[in-house]
């Protein structure tokens, strides 16, 4: 299986928290701006959704995109919204192949 890169893009500029987190390890470390907490599924969901109600339909776009052959696993990328960009990194289990271990969303 491959990363999900296209998928996690996608989830992001169409609003669907449900599909990013169904990529993670369960539990999931969530960094959303200084909020900081090792969620369930379900609870690393309603973060996310809370984020992404308030900032929706943004761009999302990569700046690094890690690949499997490597030893820690992560990507980078950007989301904006109107005036605002957010930058996101994702840190890939290697224990769960191709699952996220953590997000990490900083203005």
């Amino acid at each position: 299986m491959d990363l999900p890169y296209s998928e996690i893009e996608n989830a992001f500029e169409n609003n669907k928290p449900a599909l990013i987190i169904s990529y993670c390890e369960n539990p999931v470390l969530l960094i959303v701006n200084d909020a900081e907490g090792v969620y369930n599924h379900a609870q690393a969901g309603m973060v996310l959704m809370d984020f992404l109600k308030k900032k929706p339909s943004g761009v999302f776009e990569y700046q690094f995109q890690g690949k499997e052959a490597d030893d820690d696993i992560f990507s980078a990328a950007t989301y904006t919204v109107g005036r605002e960009e957010f930058r996101i990194l994702f840190s890939f289990s290697s224990e769960t192949p191709n699952n996220i271990q953590s997000i990490q969303i900083t203005k």
